[in-house]
């Protein structure tokens, strides 16, 4: 993707709220988490992101927030242009008439994903992400993606290509290790309401109360990437 000077300026109108919304996105955050991190009511967080999407003249969220990141991380040193405004300071420092900004993607926005997950963290003493727990192994972005539509796959029992309610209900244990948060969990094989309404509200992105395989893979890769995979798990040929 590339962006011209138009969507430059756009990008240098956006508020630091915007922007905090909007990096809280990548991390991910839903709406709800960045609501309580931030202190303030998720009708005032999707606000931000909706004036957000607006300026930038994009549907998504997701896709502003890359954007985003791309913009900022082109972004020259303010030693040189400390006079300049952000979108200036972009203009300027792009090559030949057109002024190109290449934005970031594959791996590199793993790479940033990471650096912002770091960032919101709170403070450790060690610098880097800590090594997988016994029994795991760190895993490259090919072994993430594909372990993570391995277990997509497993709990798609219906095959219909998307999680239904009572299947991503799975993903929340019924035992002591259950959110503390959520309503004691029903008997076994009866549907789990408060489960489903907690990972709906992580993964699905476009309100259609199902979880896609892309939006499994979104949220779920900057988390395996850090924990890692089962050192004897292979991908399957």
């Amino acid at each position: 993707m590339e962006i011209d000077e138009r969507t430059l300026a756009a990008l240098g109108r956006l508020t630091a709220n915007e922007k905090e919304c909007l990096r809280r996105r990548l991390l991910p955050q839903t709406a709800k988490e960045m609501a309580i991190d931030l202190s303030i009511s998720p009708h005032a967080v999707e606000k931000r992101l909706k004036m957000a999407r607006t300026k930038l003249g994009l549907s998504s969220s997701l896709d502003a927030a890359r954007m985003l990141a791309g913009y900022e991380r082109a972004l020259p040193q303010k030693a040189d242009l400390a006079d300049a405004s952000e979108a200036d300071q972009v203009v300027r420092a792009a090559p030949g008439n057109r002024r190109r900004l290449y934005l970031i993607s594959g791996v590199a926005l793993m790479s940033m994903i990471l650096a912002a997950l770091v960032a919101f963290a709170p403070a450790q003493p060690q610098t880097a992400p800590p090594d997988p727990a016994p029994g795991m192994r760190k895993a490259s972005l090919d072994d993430a993606t594909a372990f993570i539509r391995e277990g997509f796959a497993q709990k798609d029992r219906d095959h219909s290509g998307f999680l239904d309610r009572d299947e991503v209900s799975a993903m929340e244990p019924r035992d002591a290790h259950r959110d503390p948060k959520l309503a004691p969990a029903p008997a076994s094989g009866q549907p789990d309401p408060a489960a489903s309404a907690k990972w709906l509200g992580k993964m699905d992105r476009n309100g259609d109360a199902r979880v896609s395989e892309g939006e499994y893979l979104d949220y779920m890769t900057p988390w395996i990437l850090l924990s890692g995979v089962p050192i004897g798990w292979k991908p399957r040929d």
